[in-house]
């Protein structure tokens, strides 16, 4: 009899350690795959000099939304989450615009969000000098991604932010 209850104990413990190694390398997996989207988003946006965000991704059209609608459909990127409307960063009002896997943009809630995107002005501390340089701004990127077991996938939902170059010019 204690042999019986000593080998469940252990089969138990191996059972356990399975569980947590599986959820190890579901939850590294999602997050390698959220940055290489964060990273296209990135690029997609330093490709074509800024993007803009009062539109949502129009069919065949040649911008950065259709490079990034294209990616996320093409690797199957379907985790999703919830990015405040705004917030303040470095005392300045950042508001995102939270889009979803369509590239449509969402109004109000944005608990289903694929990826929001925020323009943010670079500010010069060159004086009177700041007229003569061209607008500068960069694009801070959201992307979501979830710890994929099935019954832990609402609890865990974390976000990977990214920022792009400085993009030198006028707005799209």
């Amino acid at each position: 009899m204690r042999e019986a209850i000593g080998g469940t104990w252990l089969f138990q413990i191996v059972i356990v350690f399975i569980l947590l190694f599986t959820g190890f390398m579901c939850l590294t997996i999602n997050r390698t795959k959220a940055f290489h989207v964060k990273d296209q988003i990135i690029q997609a946006i330093q490709d074509h000099n800024g993007i803009d965000l009062n539109n949502g991704y129009v069919e065949n059209s040649d911008d950065a939304y259709a490079d990034i609608v294209g990616y996320i459909k093409e690797n199957s990127y379907r985790t999703t989450g919830k990015v405040p409307a705004s917030e303040v960063i470095n005392g300045e009002k950042i508001d995102y615009y939270c889009f979803d896997r369509n590239g449509k943009p969402l109004n109000g809630s944005a608990d289903t969000a694929v990826f929001c995107l925020a323009e943010m002005d670079v500010k010069s501390n060159a004086g009177s000098s700041y007229n003569e340089l061209p607008k500068m701004r960069y694009y801070r990127v959201i992307v979501f991604y979830q710890l994929d077991l099935p019954i832990f996938k609402s609890w865990f939902n974390f976000k990977i932010v990214g920022d792009t170059k400085t993009l030198f010019g006028d707005e799209i």
